[in-house]
């Protein structure tokens, strides 16, 4: 069976390739994390940082991690996703020749675990690069705090070692849902549905009982918030705080979990109403209407980025704003960046990644689509037109589930701060929210449209062959 797995990874790498920048990011983003708070321990074990000055080392950290596992989950599980649906025919062959459903999940697993560990050297690399800048950042935004310790960092080979099996753990723990769907399905199924996209997208039970999960979570944090008032203690305000930081990622894993049953029908209805009759708007519409399993997919990382991009940005500033005016001390009023950037740069750059890669991921299967819209009579300029209205209906449609993260994020930080009597002000930068959505159509318009160019030069015949035969 060793034999079966080192062939099914051999054929499945250029897969794996196009996803492989989310694995690296999630490794180095767990390896600098762990490594900051290595660092911190290491230092109060030899007295160099007391107990009292320990929380940005320590508890600062763990939120960190916490935000990184909660964003990476749904980001791998739709690289997964995707990988998966891209090798449904392989799956299927290897199926027919007698590889039992445990042994489909293993090869899988195995896959997994195994393209993980090959991007953790370069996580690695990436997260020691890092570290000092990062240290120096945290002296940066502790400038003014008494009892700040500034620390060297602590590159032992133990918390980089840890940093790579967790980020094996979560990516084989992230894709196991997808090895289990994929060797559920009969063989013979799985053959078809290789060739012929599935219209209808559903949550199993499992799904639903994570989103009952998540959805408990969210009112529990609403529900908590007065049983904390009326055990007020000095860092009660503090505990709201972190909690309206939190909002973004509950609510954000909340419609991940959501999205298969979100984002056909959201997409439907808006794209429904653009008064067009543009024959490459209406191609695109009815593409991702047959392939909204990829659409959803696609759409979960880049809904991620804006809703960490704008939601992270608007909490912290609505946060300083508030600070500012219930303490009478305007002067606070001033964006913190480098709050933004140690609190959600990390989690950020996943979505990011995880946006890119899924992407990138399906340029195969956007040639074929290209090529039989070519054969039916499509013009070579419908051709470019049409995966970059594609890019605009993922951006959008990630756009709009970005805002029901970002409004109940700042409406439980109103609830919360105006609850512990200070006066919430809220703070949104238009122009910062019209850059992230331009920079981010940019983004997604290229990993759309670029991978498709190459196919362009090839025969259309010769490019819906080489799909049908992967």
């Amino acid at each position: 069976m060793l034999r079966i797995y080192r062939a099914e990874l051999r054929d499945s790498w250029p897969a794996w390739l196009s996803v492989s920048l989310t694995f690296i990011m999630v490794n180095a983003a767990l390896a600098l994390t762990i490594i900051v708070g290595f660092t911190g321990l290491a230092a109060m074990a030899a007295g160099r940082l007391s107990f009292e000055n320990s929380a940005a080392w320590t508890i600062g950290q763990a939120l960190v991690l916490l935000a990184i596992v909660l964003v990476a989950l749904p980001v791998v599980g739709s690289a997964t996703s995707l990988v998966v649906a891209s090798r449904r025919g392989g799956l299927a062959r290897l199926a027919l020749a007698g590889a039992t459903p445990a042994q489909v999940r293993g090869a899988i697993s195995a896959q997994l675990a195994v393209v993980s560990l090959l991007c953790a050297p370069m996580g690695d690399a990436l997260a020691v690069f890092a570290t000092s800048p990062w240290l120096a950042l945290m002296d940066y935004q502790a400038r003014n705090e008494p009892g700040w310790v500034s620390l060297p960092p602590n590159f032992a080979p133990l918390p980089i070692i840890a940093a790579n099996l967790i980020c094996s753990l979560l990516v084989v723990w992230a894709g196991s849902r997808q090895a289990r769907v994929a060797s559920e399905i009969p063989p013979v199924e799985a053959l078809r549905q290789s060739q012929a996209p599935e219209r209808r997208t559903r949550l199993k039970p499992g799904g639903w009982a994570v989103a009952i999960l998540g959805a408990g979570l969210v009112a529990g944090s609403f529900l908590s918030v007065q049983v904390q008032l009326e055990h007020r203690y000095k860092e009660t305000v503090s505990n709201l705080l972190i909690l309206g930081f939190m909002q973004v990622y509950l609510w954000g894993g909340l419609l991940a979990t959501l999205a298969p049953v979100l984002v056909g029908p959201l997409t439907r209805c808006w794209t429904a109403l653009v008064p067009t009759s543009s024959g490459s708007w209406q191609l695109a519409r009815a593409t991702v209407s047959a392939r909204v399993d990829r659409l959803y997919k696609s759409v979960v990382p880049v809904m991620f980025t804006f809703a960490l991009g704008v939601g992270s940005l608007s909490v912290v500033d609505s946060m300083i704003a508030t600070m500012a005016v219930s303490m009478g001390r305007l002067d606070l009023a001033v964006p913190m960046w480098d709050t933004f950037v140690l609190q959600f740069g990390l989690p950020l750059l996943i979505a990011f990644a995880g946006g890119v890669g899924s992407l990138l991921m399906m340029g195969r299967q956007r040639d074929a689509e290209l090529a039989l819209a070519s054969l039916a009579g499509a013009t070579p300029a419908q051709r470019v037109a049409m995966p970059a209205l594609e890019a605009l209906i993922i951006t959008v449609t990630a756009v709009l589930l970005a805002a029901v993260v970002i409004v109940p994020s700042l409406a439980f930080q109103a609830y919360s701060l105006s609850a512990a009597g200070l006066i919430w002000t809220p703070s949104l930068s238009v122009p910062m929210v019209i850059g992230t959505f331009v920079g981010g159509l940019l983004i997604t318009t290229l990993a759309t449209v670029l991978p498709t160019l190459p196919a362009r030069r090839l025969p259309e015949r010769r490019v819906i062959a080489r799909l049908v035969t992967e």
